[in-house]
């Protein structure tokens, strides 16, 4: 049976679609089409672990334009192939315009940020052009990270179904930003997470946190904790400290077998 852009179907997609879209219609107009939002959760439930232990929920994933949806996307060696090109870390193609040479390269930057986070809380090498000059070696890198970190229960999602932030500084106001975190709980998050039963949730981002606090507490009572997000620990000393918690959630949470 035929998906999104006639890939395969996740177990639950058309379920996740209808909660998707009633949470649009709550949130309203936002910064990429509806389309985008369920590309996204495509590649978020690619790489979802059979048995979850630790749940990294960010922020939101970056507004991809109707354009880029369409954007033919080259296969990448070993990585799930679910949907279109999408700003997410789950998708091969963000951040790697090798991939998607349609794309200008200036409008794919990736983020660099949490593949550093991410790696290093781990234990390996950032997957950087630094380390890893050419795109089949960083793709490798990349792919073998994910699959260490789903293997060990370790899923990032995003506690907005809807990009709140975008290219060039785009960003949701304060009013419709806490809304598209509140209904993606409602519609989306709340059904769906609380039944994974993860041993812990780190919510990334203290904005996330300040507007979800009361439902995670509901759902995971004494089960949550957050840190801030990358860009927001400005310094040696934040920077370290994040890192530091991070990778301690990952060998309490999540020990690697």
């Amino acid at each position: 049976m035929a998906g999104i852009w006639g890939f395969p179907l996740w177990e639950g997609q058309g379920i996740a679609a209808n909660r998707i879209a009633a949470a649009l219609a709550a949130i309203g107009p936002g910064l990429e089409p509806p389309g985008a939002a369920l590309a996204a959760e495509a590649w978020r439930q690619a790489w979802r672990p059979p048995r979850l232990r630790l749940l990294l929920l960010a922020e939101s994933h970056m507004a991809t334009a109707a354009e880029e949806l369409a954007t033919p996307m080259l296969p990448a060696p070993g990585w799930p192939h679910p949907a279109g090109f999408s700003r997410h870390l789950y998708c091969p193609a963000y951040g790697e315009p090798s991939l998607v040479p349609g794309l200008a390269a200036a409008r794919n930057a990736g983020t660099g940020q949490y593949w550093r986070l991410l790696a290093l809380a781990e234990g390996s090498p950032p997957p950087t052009r630094a380390a890893f000059p050419q795109a089949t070696g960083r793709l490798a890198a990349k792919l073998a990270l994910l699959r260490r970190l789903r293997d060990r229960g370790i899923w990032l999602t995003d506690a907005s179904v809807v990009a709140v932030a975008g290219p060039g500084g785009q960003r949701l106001p304060p009013a419709a930003h806490a809304a598209a975190l509140r209904e993606s709980w409602r519609c989306f998050h709340g059904p769906l997470l609380p039944p994974l039963r993860p041993v812990h949730v780190l919510v990334i981002g203290l904005a996330v946190a300040r507007v979800l606090g009361p439902r995670l507490d509901e759902s995971f009572p004494g089960r949550w904790s957050a840190i801030p997000q990358p860009m927001g620990a400005r310094g040696a000393a934040p920077a370290a400290a994040l890192l530091d918690t991070l990778a301690e959630a990952m060998r309490r949470h999540a020990p690697a077998d």
